[in-house]
């Protein structure tokens, strides 16, 4: 799928819902935590990066929950987008990282979504590769 069927898509997507309307209602800018200051290369990049409604809704569209978690298959950067979305009939915070990964959150429900679609390259920083070493 092209960025520009992404980004024509409206702010609701099916699919990391189970087929029904997810409501993106609010996203917040990018925020950079590497207290260690192990990435300082990647602050810029992570200050640079932004998401609008639209992207937030395509790339949870994308995207596979994993509900045991993503374990290794994905890398982890000191750099996320947070919000909120409505799907299911719940409202949900929800925490993008910028290595394609991504948490919703209600109360103690926890839902937890990795992308390794193409459409979501131009929406991250870092897809994942298997990780190989």
């Amino acid at each position: 799928m092209s960025l520009a069927l992404l980004l024509a898509a409206c702010a609701h997507a099916p699919g990391a819902d189970g087929g029904q309307t997810l409501t993106v209602l609010r996203v917040d800018p990018a925020r950079f935590d590497d207290p260690q200051g192990r990435e300082p290369a990647l602050r810029k990049d992570c200050a640079a990066w932004r998401l609008n409604p639209r992207q937030v809704a395509a790339l949870f569209a994308a995207s596979r929950e994993y509900p045991d978690g993503t374990h290794d298959a994905f890398y982890w950067l000191p750099c996320s987008i947070s919000g909120r979305l409505r799907a299911q009939g719940r409202e949900w915070d929800f925490e993008i990282n910028a290595a394609a990964t991504a948490t919703w959150t209600d109360g103690a429900a926890v839902r937890r979504w990795g992308c390794t679609a193409k459409a979501c390259e131009p929406l991250v920083l870092l897809m994942p590769d298997g990780n190989a070493q």
